[in-house]
């Protein structure tokens, strides 16, 4: 028979395990919580810091708070609203595409075809390539004295194009290598969506003589839209901050033809020297980067929530 002195030590003890129990998870994660806010914290402070005051390295003894005039530089300075439409263009019209051509080609693998499991299989090569090595690559192709592309329009006795030496194809000619690279990445996705999708709808439609495409466009693609919109939301913003692609290609040109806000970012950074300018632009593309995507999330949450 216990005594109500044992019951209470033994009450005592059981929530001394549940509150060990409770908090183990939290104490094991701490650490990595910890690390991550310092990694993610740390540097977005410092950049608010910096584009609060002139930090110009061509300066350097002008420093301190300099709240306006980084933000002004920024916007009154005519590169921005350029750069922004560059990127913009690039955003949407790469997005698109890939979209469009991923949607058709996981159409077609989604059907019994024979080797349809190899085709998907090699559609791993492209994004799963440095996109450093292959800017590279491409630039040797679309080099508009030699290239590659222009040899194949040559023997074909077509007329050679300016690839990356021509403004109005320049742009072009980026989205094309992202749609090249990419397009793969939403097919796959896109294709195991396909593939995870219950047979019965389908079978329903079929009893009651719908045809394929009217099955795809009244069942297939409402079932897929939460998941599109997760293409579309990390699409979206790994084209926003593409750089290298830019870069290896055409470095901005021919002129600022290709200047997109990462481009400027480097440019006010790496080649101006003026830290407090680059930070107040990346404040800036961090603001558009939200306000783009905060209708998304929205949008997820809400069909998460059943609403």
């Amino acid at each position: 028979m216990s005594t109500p002195a044992g019951a209470r030590s033994a009450a005592r003890r059981s929530r001394g395990r549940g509150l060990v129990e409770r908090s183990a998870p939290v104490v094991m994660l701490a650490p990595i919580i910890i690390v991550l806010a310092a990694l993610t914290l740390y540097p977005f402070f410092a950049n608010v810091w910096y584009s609060l005051h002139a930090r110009d390295l061509t300066q350097p003894f002008q420093t301190g708070f300099n709240a306006p005039r980084n933000f002004e530089a920024v916007i009154e300075g005519g590169s921005l609203l350029h750069a922004l439409s560059i990127t913009g263009q690039f955003v949407v019209i790469a997005l698109i595409v890939e979209l469009v051509l991923g949607g058709l080609i996981a159409l077609a693998l989604w059907q019994p075809i024979r080797g349809a499991r190899l085709f998907s299989t090699i559609l791993i090569l492209p994004f799963g390539l440095t996109p450093v090595a292959l800017a590279l690559a491409w630039r040797l192709l679309l080099n508009p004295a030699g290239g590659g592309l222009n040899a194949i329009l040559a023997h074909l006795g077509l007329p050679t194009l300016d690839w990356t030496a021509s403004p109005a194809l320049a742009l072009p000619s980026l989205i094309l290598v992202d749609v090249w690279q990419w397009t793969p990445f939403v097919t796959l996705i896109l294709l195991a969506g396909l593939v995870a999708l219950p047979n019965e709808p389908f079978e329903a439609a079929s009893v009651e003589g719908a045809g394929y495409w009217r099955s795809v466009f009244d069942i297939a693609l409402p079932l897929l839209k939460p998941l599109i919109l997760v293409v579309v939301l990390f699409r979206g913003i790994d084209l926003f901050r593409t750089f290298d692609t830019f870069w290896v290609i055409t470095g901005g040109g021919p002129g600022n033809a290709t200047e997109t806000l990462n481009m400027l970012l480097y440019r006010l950074a790496f080649q101006n020297l003026n830290f407090g300018q680059a930070a107040a632009l990346a404040l800036v593309m961090l603001v558009i980067v939200i306000l783009c995507t905060q209708p998304l999330m929205k949008r997820l949450v809400a069909r998460k929530d059943g609403r």
